[in-house]
């Protein structure tokens, strides 16, 4: 049975124009595919109502199963999604008594007052219906037809996602989906796409029609996903994704939907070590995006962003003649800032960054995006210099990725050639 087919609408004047990242399209492509949905559109429109006529229009005469529209759906002049719909669908909106109600209750529980707006979320279409927002105002709009399923939901990402969680995605597998496809997804470290292509193609030249492979490339890393119909006899895809798991062994960090920084301090949390942190260029991005997994004070015991020379000296002991002679951006100034750390806070491991994310600061010798990467471990101090491409939040984010994986590769190493 062939995948059924979805697309998504993105709306707002903030996405066209580029001053916000899209975050929607994302979440829900990602989530889609995981289901078993193949997802082939994602659309993004700005807040004019003409031009998202059009794309509603064109999208709901296509005839595709599923249609979700992100944005557009508050209470200000910009705001044109649900009338759209409305109007696209031949439905209309009127005011829901009960939702007003639950809308009201909601604002007493937070102890806000009630807002003079309120019925404008409160309205439902009379051919479908509003689910209400866990996290927000504005409901999700939901139409189901025989054969197509259309959903407005709010642009905001955290309320997007609760609704979707809680309401849409069930009820996208209770219509769609009675039995989910096979699939996996490999999480890799330390290869980049071309090395690990090579390594795999002998097996992926004998993979069966059936089974499609996709890449999906990152800063941390390579993701592998494998993916078959729910038909497909379950021990031809086991064997299959056992023989790729195999290969890829030395580089696999997690499968599924784990972050490399979840993965690295399950591994550290396992072995019973602990780290800290030293962050010149990176400006405590790494302790950062350590901090937001649950769990991360039974491993990490603190982090130094050491900006300045002289923060480098009095805060991880770093020689004031290295810093002369080298310069914050060297091997010998990673080794002593990863060391520093690890030995202030009685850790054992260190990372340590220090480098130029630019956009200037860059010379002939050192390069804006040059960054060495220092990691102290109970039995070694060593640094790695690399050259990233990318404007400033580029660097900053390859090179806390880069650090990450240097040790998760670092802990997974034989014990014999540490």
């Amino acid at each position: 049975m062939p995948a059924p087919k979805a697309r998504l609408l993105l709306i707002g004047n903030e996405l066209t124009e580029g001053r916000l990242t899209d975050k929607n399209g994302r979440f829900l492509a990602q989530e889609l595919s995981e289901m078993g949905f193949e997802v082939d559109e994602l659309r993004i429109v700005p807040d004019d109502l003409t031009l998202l006529r059009e794309a509603m229009r064109s999208l709901y005469k296509s005839g595709i199963p599923l249609i979700l529209s992100a944005g557009g759906l508050g209470h200000t002049s910009d705001d044109l999604t649900a009338n759209a719909w409305a109007e696209v669908l031949g439905d209309t909106l009127e005011v829901s008594s009960s939702l007003l109600a639950h809308l009201r209750e909601g604002l007493r529980k937070r102890g806000y007052p009630e807002l003079p707006f309120l019925e404008v979320y409160a309205k439902v279409p009379r051919k479908g219906e509003a689910i209400p927002n866990p996290a927000g105002l504005a409901p999700a709009l939901v139409w189901e037809f025989p054969d197509q399923f259309v959903a407005a939901l709010p642009g905001p990402p955290h309320e997007l996602q609760s609704l979707w969680h809680e309401a849409i995605r069930p009820r996208l597998h209770r219509k769609f989906l009675p039995k989910a496809p096979r699939q996996v997804t490999f999480r890799t470290t330390g290869i980049t796409e071309s090395r690990l292509s090579e390594q795999i193609q002998a097996w992926e030249k004998q993979l069966p029609p059936s089974i499609h492979l996709s890449y999906g490339p990152s800063w941390e890393g390579v993701s592998l996903h494998l993916r078959a119909p729910a038909d497909l006899p379950e021990e031809l895809f086991t064997s299959q994704a056992n023989q790729l798991r195999e290969l890829l062994k030395p580089y696999l960090f997690a499968e599924g939907p784990s972050s490399l920084a979840e993965a690295l301090l399950q591994a550290l949390k396992k072995k019973q070590h602990t780290l800290a942190i030293a962050e010149s260029c990176t400006g405590g991005h790494i302790a950062a995006t350590l901090v937001e997994i649950p769990g991360a004070s039974d491993v990490l015991l603190g982090g130094i962003v050491a900006y300045s020379n002289s923060a480098k000296e009095t805060l991880l002991n770093v020689s004031s003649n290295d810093l002369r002679n080298y310069g914050a951006v060297s091997e010998p100034i990673a080794r002593a800032m990863a060391e520093g750390v690890r030995q202030r806070f009685g850790a054992a491991y260190g990372i340590a960054t220090t480098g130029i994310a630019g956009p200037s600061g860059g010379t002939d010798e050192k390069p804006v995006g040059t960054v060495w990467i220092g990691i102290a471990t109970p039995v070694e101090t060593s640094a790695r210099k690399f050259i990233f491409p990318g404007d400033r939040s580029a660097i900053i984010g390859r090179a806390t990725a880069t650090a990450l994986s240097l040790l998760w590769q670092n802990l997974h190493r034989p014990p014999q050639t540490l």
